[in-house]
């Protein structure tokens, strides 16, 4: 008799439970065991708004997957923070999935290749071609940890159109750090400059911004040590299909004097599943210089420290034929010290081919 009272008690409970949970109308307590999932770590440490639910699938923030990743700390409201995350981050979502920038590549877990093809036209150098391949293929049997990878980081402002030379490489991701996203690379820049680098970034949600600080740590047989700290803040604008985006740089190298910085400020926008646009303005400079001599013969001017290069653009995407193949077009001006700081006009304009989730 008392077995099966035991027993009825606890199915009657169980059975309860399961009711409040599913009409999420009020927070499951209990003195004694607890039927609800104990929070992480992260979420007692940071008691943040919105915080990472899916840790165990480790897609971090502005993956294609944003607007699932994050969710309220607080079980009670799980419906309400649902809707709030899609108000809030559906904008970086098409953002992120439409553009393929670097906060995307970085990050994403999915195997992909990239290729661009362009043209540049510039009123103060000549016309010139360009390209850039992207690499990033999971390696079979390894459980998502190591993949192979061909070319590197693109600038933060976009602006590098080419690398001296490409990059190959393994790239090992450490995949159970929770939202800490850390990547270990190691390869070739050439035959005969093997390097190391080290990848790692913490990102932290606000109610309407994204605060991601990313630090590189590198070391080449050619250049030897390098590190580098970048930070992005990323808030949407009332509109839902807006956002505006800062970027700030700062490295420094052996064998450079001083440190080089820079920072971009840019107001994003996706007009439509198959369009969107960037306008932004940007500076670099550096705290010291590394030589006394002319960049540029043509105007003799001496370099000095401070910002060296004010710049303002646009950058418009669309897709060209179905999801894979973009074009996109970049008119920008830019006042650089070696050219007296006069303006000079840029064109850019180049085809790009994207094959993910392969």
């Amino acid at each position: 008799m008392i077995r099966f009272f035991t027993f009825t008690l606890i199915l009657l409970t169980t059975l309860l439970a399961e009711t409040k949970d599913s009409n999420s109308s009020t927070k499951i307590e209990s003195t004694g065991t607890s039927l609800s999932k104990e929070p992480s770590l992260y979420e007692t440490l940071l008691s943040l708004d919105y915080i990472q639910s899916s840790i165990s699938k480790k897609v971090l923030i502005f993956s294609s997957n944003l607007d699932h990743s994050l969710t309220n700390r607080s079980q009670n409201d799980t419906n309400t923070s649902i809707k709030k995350e899609s108000s809030l981050y559906g904008i970086v979502n098409l953002y992120d999935d439409f553009f393929k920038d670097e906060t995307y590549l970085s990050t994403t877990n999915k195997s992909y290749i990239r290729l661009k093809l362009g043209v540049e036209a510039n009123a103060e150098e000549k016309f010139d071609y360009f390209n850039n391949i992207r690499v990033n293929l999971r390696l079979p049997k390894t459980e998502k940890s190591l993949y192979l990878f061909i070319g590197e980081e693109d600038a933060i402002d976009d602006t590098k159109t080419t690398n001296d030379t490409t990059s190959i490489g393994i790239k090992y991701v450490l995949d159970n750090l929770d939202i800490l996203n850390v990547n270990l690379f190691a390869g070739f820049r050439g035959i005969s400059n093997p390097f190391v680098k080290l990848r790692f970034q913490y990102p932290i949600a606000f109610k309407y911004l994204l605060f991601r600080p990313i630090q590189y740590i590198e070391y080449s047989y050619k250049n030897e040590f390098k590190e580098e700290t970048q930070f992005y803040f990323d808030h949407r604008l009332d509109s839902k299909v807006n956002l505006i985006r800062l970027s700030l740089s700062r490295y420094t190298q052996t064998r450079l004097k001083g440190m080089n910085y820079s920072a971009q400020l840019s107001y994003i926008s996706t007009l439509k599943h198959s369009v969107g646009f960037q306008v932004y303005t940007s500076v670099q400079g550096q705290t010291d210089v590394q030589t006394i001599q002319p960049a540029n013969i043509k105007y003799n001017v001496v370099p000095t420290k401070g910002i060296y290069n004010y710049s303002t653009g646009i950058v418009w995407r669309q897709h060209l034929f179905k999801k894979y193949l973009f074009y996109e077009l970049q008119p920008l001006v830019e006042f650089n010290q070696q050219y007296n700081y006069n303006a000079n006009y840029i064109f850019r304009a180049h085809i790009e081919l994207y094959f993910g989730n392969i």
